[in-house]
């Protein structure tokens, strides 16, 4: 009862101050209905997304633009616990008769509590995972062999210094390492020497399938299906490379396009190419991005395609904590040895991209221990 004698006299407010106005107000011209009109037009940013039910709505690419504080002509600017700004739109009649109407703050709380129980305001949520400004964070992380993070503070931590221990032990072994962490959510980032070339042997298989659902997902069939499973659970070589036969790299050149990577590292005749961890995190970006928010048809069962991959130590270090996307890969001869993984780790809220790659084939314990050190730093990047 209380709640609707303060909606009455919050409404008799308003019809008072629309009265007080008409009386100053010029006869209606066709000019000024026409001002009204445009007025109560309703903008939502580009850069904004509704989440209804369980769809995810994507395409972000700018960031938030400022709101004016004041009222503009025909709207009432109110501010939501959820996002910068919304709109609640007046009648064009209302808003030639008063122009900018300067609303009490209190009055405006009271207007606000009443639209979120009937639901006229817009709830919107931002887009948390921006690509741009994602791809735009990995292509200018420092190079070299410092550790590099996004909030220099936790440098002096001790899960910073479990972290220079593990990295101590692959070099006195005479092993060269390169990771990324990236949290999707806020940017944040923790490196080492992520402009490193390493041999990605099979790693480059988790976005080339991806790509192919992407950009081709009219392709997939029990055959084609089979392959790509085989492809990224057991990794075989053989499927892969039927993949190729089948369907070439046009999917691969659309990807790196998608994520701004160079399409140097396509070679029609060799698919294992060398990458950095700037170029794999960059692909893993892209691959994030088609199996949550830029989906098709395919995006649901491609991505179940990740969770269990062999070989992967990013897996067993993390997947009975989170569920993990990954895929690893792995070789040694004379001339080209790797030990590699990278992939998506689900964190409670706080998605976050791993990328780990390494020259030491035979440390998978070690990078294991790893990926566990590099979990908890994290968390103190994106504490929950």
């Amino acid at each position: 009862m209380e709640k609707r004698m303060i909606h009455f006299t919050c409404v008799m407010l308003f019809t008072g101050i629309l009265c007080l106005a008409s009386m100053n107000a010029q006869p209606h011209s066709e000019k000024t209905a026409g001002t009204a009109e445009n007025g109560t037009s309703a903008l939502l940013p580009s850069q904004l997304k509704i989440t209804q039910t369980d769809e995810i709505l994507s395409e972000s690419t700018q960031s938030d633009s400022a709101q004016p504080e004041t009222a503009r002509t025909g709207s009432v600017q109110l501010k939501t616990a959820q996002t910068d700004s919304a709109q609640l739109d007046m009648s064009p009649t209302d808003a030639a008769l008063s122009g900018t109407i300067q609303v009490d703050a209190a009055l405006l709380d009271i207007v606000q509590l009443d639209t979120a129980q009937t639901g006229s305001v817009q709830q919107l949520e931002e887009v948390q995972s921006d690509k741009a400004a994602l791809l735009s964070i990995v292509s200018s992380l420092p190079g070299g062999e410092e550790l590099t993070c996004s909030d220099p503070d936790i440098l002096s931590l001790p899960q910073i210094k479990k972290v220079r221990s593990i990295i101590r032990r692959f070099q006195e072994d005479g092993n060269q390492i390169s990771f990324i962490v990236l949290d999707l959510d806020t940017g944040n980032y923790f490196s080492l020497n992520p402009d490193l070339d390493i041999y990605s042997a099979s790693a480059i298989k988790g976005p080339y399938v991806a790509a192919l659902n992407k950009f081709n997902p009219e392709i997939v069939d029990e055959y084609t299906g089979l392959m790509m499973e085989n492809t990224i659970r057991w990794s075989s070589n053989e499927d892969y490379e039927n993949l190729h036969y089948l369907y070439g790299n046009d999917a691969m050149y659309d990807m790196t396009a998608y994520t701004d990577v160079s399409d140097s590292i396509i070679d029609e005749y060799n698919w294992y190419p060398y990458l950095t961890a700037k170029e794999l995190t960059r692909l893993w970006i892209g691959t994030y991005l088609y199996f949550f928010e830029d989906t098709n048809e395919n995006s649901k069962w491609c991505r179940s395609l990740y969770t269990d991959s062999t070989e992967s130590f990013i897996g067993s270090a993390l997947g009975d904590e989170y569920t993990v996307y990954t895929k690893p890969g792995w070789y040694s001869d004379w001339e080209d040895v790797s030990r590699n993984d990278a992939g998506i780790v689900m964190a409670d809220g706080h998605d976050y991209i791993l990328t780990i790659m390494s020259d030491a084939f035979d440390s998978y314990d070690a990078l294991e221990e790893l990926t566990a050190a590099l979990d908890d730093v994290h968390t103190l990047l994106c504490p929950f």
